[in-house]
């Protein structure tokens, strides 16, 4: 047997001196040595043992704290060896690789420390191997949709960010919930009859609240500032219909914005919505505003013609304006019901909760089981100084009583009282009955739906793990919401079929020809176009809500947003177009239909250095020692070189950027830095260093 290399054969009997117990015993006894050697191992086999001993040859074994003999591994450091070495390598780490058909379900806002756990991968690995495909992240970052499906893609899987919806859901079943509770299909004799939730919408002044103080027979007005409503109120009344008392209940709104934000939590609170236009004013643009918004919740709209005391009232003017919104009325062929009423005289008010009654029985299933947990929609919420966190709740299943423990959102408690809306105690509710609750933890949100749960522990972990995942989604970049250039992207992934958009302009006869003009496009198969709102004016944050809800993209025709919107819009990735010429907006959506859009682009000067003096480096190349004369360098930005006025290098990168001996990743003017333009070595003293970058242009 041939001595191991970190061997050295030793003399037989000999031993190494060096403060050991003695010389080694010839004649094959072992022998010890101390720090300075091992005991020598005769030909017929001894055994050296030694502080630093390098041990002896056949039959002689070296055993030292820090000798230099193999040390053994463990079965953990063994496992992982094998695993990094059937692991594939990515972007010099070894990462474990799906089949590509392997699905990853992850929630909204989870890092690459979540996805890494899902894989059994290091979270490092993942973020050099991200680093190598272009986006930078840290392991606890939240990461967008986006994001998780470029890296999934690479490696092999297939990444699922679960929808609100479906994170609810999961949520819900780790306690033994089932979200699907209140949808499941349940026996007839389950069920009963309910009220009917209305929306009452319409322009500022038509006389929304005072038509529903003439329904509820009580001054709602006298505790408004100025008879404009300041809070979402939820009122029921009672009503005699074919001989039986039915019961409505009416939830009067701000103007529609609660609505949406409501549709935007994906509450699906009103069931049908008076629509109240004034008889001398006809159809305003917070009417058609009214009117778009409850069309694309897909709500039955009974208009109601208010103010027919008034001179100069006209309804059947009103009758016509609606007509072209398509709310075509019942006398002229169509399906929706127009009642003329009149909130100060109180005139046919009757009639008004008539048709709505008729409404729901023709075009709704309105039942709910009363006998079981309830569960429903946070309409409002305050924080109240003697009463703490306050809830206006509608209950939409099931039945409501003090002492539940329930779940609202973030929030959690047990209902420590409930009370109406003329503030009488009650001990329970039933569905579609709005009710204040008092005993929350916190405020919940407008749009929040709650529950009851077991106990209030199951209650306060549900509301913190809620919270936990709000706040991570929060964190993650808002996803990209569909833009011209992607829509025919989304149509051939099956994800949209439907182009919908909001008109904004100038003048209202503009608006008018552009829509009309959009609308005689030919889509093609399988592909529609759709103007969900259209109005006068610059574009506000209710038309970036809109969109954030429908997905639409706003085109503005010689306007521009108001304050803040712009921020909103980028921070919901809602896509606005400006234009002020009518054929560039129709040519952009005609080619967007086509899928024929691609975004422009045009390039913005950073900044420009003056090269000082030039540094040879065997190992980087020529390091160019500027002095930034404007803007700012930035590493990792394009460049070109320029000397005497021509240019002698261009697309060049700026691979490397020094302020002294540190890295930097951009130097701003008057301060000198070291560039590198990686491989390009052309450079002398007084050239011109020019750093640039491609954006994308916006279309005019």
């Amino acid at each position: 047997m041939m001595p191991n290399r970190t061997e050295r054969p030793a003399p037989a009997g000999a031993g190494r001196p060096g403060g050991g117990r003695g010389p080694g015993r010839p004649g094959g006894a072992p022998g010890t040595g101390g720090p300075g050697g091992g005991g020598g191992a005769p030909a017929g086999g001894g055994f050296g043992k030694g502080g630093r001993g390098r041990g002896g040859t056949q039959g002689a074994f070296g055993k030292g704290g820090a000798g230099r003999g193999k040390q053994r591994k463990s079965k953990r450091a063994k496992r992982q060896e094998l695993e990094q070495m059937s692991a594939p390598s990515l972007g010099g780490v070894s990462v474990p690789r799906g089949d590509g058909n392997t699905v990853i379900r992850l929630r909204r806002g989870s890092s690459i420390t979540d996805f890494a756990d899902k894989i059994e991968a290091n979270p490092a690995a993942l973020v050099t191997v991200l680093f190598h495909l272009g986006e930078m992240a840290t392991a606890t970052q939240s990461l967008d949709e986006d994001t998780f499906a470029l890296l999934g893609e690479e490696l092999g899987y297939k990444l699922q960010v679960v929808s609100p919806e479906d994170e609810e859901r999961e949520l819900l079943s780790s306690f033994d919930i089932d979200f699907d509770a209140e949808l499941e299909a349940e026996g007839d004799e389950e069920l009963e009859a309910r009220p009917p939730v209305v929306t009452v919408m319409g322009h500022v002044d038509h006389g929304k609240t005072r038509l529903l103080d003439a329904i509820r027979k009580s001054d709602v007005m006298a505790g408004e500032h100025g008879g404009i409503t300041q809070h979402i109120g939820a009122y029921q009344v009672t009503h005699n219909h074919e001989g039986t008392d039915r019961k409505i209940t009416f939830i009067d709104t701000p103007g529609h914005e609660a609505f949406t934000a409501m549709r935007a939590r994906g509450a699906k609170v009103t069931d049908i919505a008076i629509l109240v236009v004034a008889a001398d004013d006809g159809v305003m643009p917070q009417t058609v505003e009214a009117l778009n918004h409850a069309q694309a919740a897909n709500v039955p709209i009974v208009v109601a013609v208010n103010k027919i005391d008034k001179e100069g009232a006209n309804p059947d003017k009103v009758r016509g304006q609606l007509t072209e919104y398509g709310l075509v009325p019942e006398e002229y062929g169509g399906d929706t019901m127009f009642v003329e009423v009149s909130a100060r005289q109180n005139l046919h008010i009757d009639e008004l909760l008539e048709a709505v009654l008729l409404t729901a029985d023709a075009a709704l299933d309105m039942r709910a089981n009363p006998n079981k947990d309830a569960r429903g929609i946070a309409i409002e919420a305050n924080l109240d100084k003697g009463r703490g966190a306050v809830a206006t709740v509608l209950v939409q299943s099931g039945t409501l009583r003090v002492g539940d423990t329930i779940v609202a959102g973030t929030a959690h408690g047990r209902v420590r009282a409930m009370f109406d809306d003329d503030g009488s105690a009650l001990t329970e509710a039933g569905p579609s009955r709005p009710v204040q609750v008092l005993g929350l933890s916190n405020v919940p949100r407008a749009g929040d739906t709650f529950f009851v749960t077991a106990d209030e522990r199951t209650a306060r972990q549900i509301a913190e793990k809620r919270e936990a995942a709000d706040r991570n989604a929060a964190l993650a970049k808002r996803r990209k919401r569909i833009s011209l250039e992607d829509f025919d992207q989304a149509v051939a992934e099956g994800k949209i079929d439907t182009l919908n958009l909001i008109l904004k302009g100038d003048v209202s006869g503009a608006v008018e020809a552009l829509e009309d003009a959009l609308l005689k496009i030919d889509v093609g198969e399988g592909v529609q176009l759709r103007v969900i709102h259209r109005g006068v004016g610059a574009i506000t944050q209710n038309d970036v809500n809109l969109a954030t809800v429908d997905s639409a993209v706003i085109i503005g025709f010689n306007v521009k947003p108001a304050e803040r919107v712009a921020e909103l819009a980028d921070r919901e990735g809602v896509d606005m177009r400006f234009y002020s010429v009518i054929y560039a907006a129709i040519d952009d959506i005609e080619m967007a239909l086509k899928g024929m859009l691609k975004p422009e682009y045009e390039e913005v000067q950073l900044g420009t250095a003056e090269v000082r003096e030039v540094f040879r480096s065997s190992k980087f190349g020529n390091i160019a020692g500027s002095i930034v004369r404007s803007g700012i360098i930035r590493r990792n930005s394009k460049a070109r070189v320029s000397r005497d006025g021509k240019i002698i290098g261009d697309n060049l990168t700026v691979e490397s950027l020094k302020r002294f001996k540190d890295d930097a990743t951009e130097v701003r003017t008057d301060f000198e830095c070291g560039i590198g333009l990686g491989s390009y070595n052309d450079i002398v003293e007084g050239d011109i260093i020019e750093t640039f970058e491609m954006r994308e242009k916006p279309r005019v």
